[in-house]
């Protein structure tokens, strides 16, 4: 596969399709697991619901080091750099293992703090403690994988990453019931089950880096020049997706909070089930644009300008119609999707109803997602961070705080959806700009 010379629409699902398939499998897993612990309980669900914004602060360090290197290992192969790029995968490594372990140890001297400010009632903080310590412990041997994971999509093997996160999903779907329910043990089966499938990716993915000599790169356990000078180029890159994951842990937390001052512990485990409904989602929205990143990346920086414009408007086409085909089947048929998650037949109906509500902008959402992550991966950080700013913090905050006391939960749902269409728009107007700019460069080379 010739990510300079190789036709585009062929290039862009070759990358996307294995892409896909392997970030549907991850999706099937973490929505079979809710499906499992909502079997459990609806307070476990309300658990895994309720200590999200920890996981989502400990993926933003993930995407930091995962994203930012990733994208400069496509950037340096463009230039012809195989040892830097070589690199930069060993300090990816490196610096996803020293930040898991300090924020493991920091989680575990405040664990008590830590759940107070989430506002977690008493009948669910024994299910939210035995979860959440398991999987930030556990994902210190567990998570790396996942980091080094954008890397084999940019070097083109796309396909080797969607196997392994596929046979790891299915083996964490088969041992969910066995530990949850063959060792009785509850909520904390489901998060060793969790663990062990997220090790096993990690030794795999390791291990061929360091053995595949069909690799455009290797993992080499070397000493690094320049090395604070590359890992600060990689941070940079990764920096807006470091954002957003803080400003949507921040805003998780703040919508949890008025989620329990104007309703229940059952609308959190309702906006549980709405969320695991869009990742399924936009876990096929992120398999398309990891195949546009890796070609953008690669032929941006090889100066092939027109391959640039041509693969990005692409991805915004097949985001776009994605989209639109979901949001058609959550108008249809809310009611049979929320039933997958729960038996409970009054949060069955709350989740129905808000739904329609919370997800309405979704026909905008892969068109914005697309363009967040190009702006990132080409360098352009500035602007990603613009929209992950306008998206998780500067509508939907002001939006909920004068929208809930007068219309209640419906009114954070709306607010959320307010943040995505704003964003959406916004987004759009500057990939529009984008297009004409790719346009202009390509005609500068000729």
């Amino acid at each position: 596969m010739n990510l300079g010379t190789e036709r585009i629409s062929k290039l862009l699902w070759q990358l996307s399709i294995p892409a896909i398939l392997g970030m549907l499998s991850s999706a099937i897993f973490n929505i079979v697991d809710r499906i499992y612990v909502g079997r459990i309980s609806s307070y476990a669900l309300t658990a895994v619901g309720i200590t999200m914004p920890i996981q989502i602060i400990q993926m933003a360090f993930i995407l930091l080091v995962g994203i930012g290197t990733s994208a400069l290992i496509s950037i340096k192969l463009g230039e012809g750099k195989k040892g830097e790029a070589e690199d930069i995968l060993f300090i990816a490594l490196k610096y996803i293992v020293i930040f898991l372990i300090a924020f493991a140890l920091l989680f575990m001297m405040f664990l008590d703090p830590i759940m107070s400010v989430l506002s977690i009632s008493e009948n669910v903080l024994p299910y939210a403690k035995e979860y959440i310590v398991i999987i930030i412990v556990g994902s210190i041997i567990g998570i790396p994988g996942y980091c080094l994971n954008n890397s084999l999509r940019s070097i083109g093997k796309a396909g080797v990453s969607m196997k392994i996160i596929v046979i790891t999903s299915v083996m964490n779907i088969i041992l969910d019931p066995i530990f949850i329910f063959v060792f009785n043990m509850g909520i904390a089966g489901a998060a060793i089950a969790t663990v062990i499938s997220q090790t096993t990716l990690t030794v795999y993915v390791i291990c061929a880096f360091i053995r595949r000599r069909d690799f455009a790169i290797n993992l080499k356990f070397r000493r690094v020049n320049c090395e604070l000078g590359l890992l600060g180029k990689s941070l940079k890159l990764g920096m807006p997706s470091f954002y957003i994951q803080i400003l949507a842990a921040g805003v998780n937390l703040f919508i949890n909070m008025c989620l329990l001052k104007f309703g229940t512990d059952l609308d959190i485990a309702a906006v549980t089930i709405m969320a695991s409904i869009y990742s399924f989602y936009h876990m096929v929205v992120i398999g398309i644009v990891q195949g546009n990143n890796s070609i953008c990346g690669y032929n941006w920086g090889a100066k092939q300008y027109v391959r640039v414009r041509r693969s990005l408007e692409l991805a915004l086409f097949y985001s776009f119609l994605l989209s639109v085909c979901l949001f058609i089947i959550i108008l249809l048929f809310p009611q049979t999707l929320v039933a997958i998650f729960t038996e409970d037949k009054v949060l069955i109906e709350m989740t129905s109803s808000g739904i329609r509500y919370y997800l309405c902008m979704l026909p905008i959402i892969g068109p914005l997602t697309v363009s967040s992550q190009y702006f990132q991966v080409v360098g352009k950080t500035r602007l990603s961070s613009i929209l992950a700013f306008i998206r998780y913090g500067i509508i939907i905050v002001p939006a909920i705080l004068i929208l809930a006391p007068r219309l209640g939960i419906n009114g954070i749902y709306i607010s959320n959806a307010l943040s995505d269409g704003i964003t959406g728009i916004v987004a759009i107007i500057y990939i529009i700009l984008e297009l004409i700019r790719l346009k202009r460069l390509d005609e500068e080379l000729v």
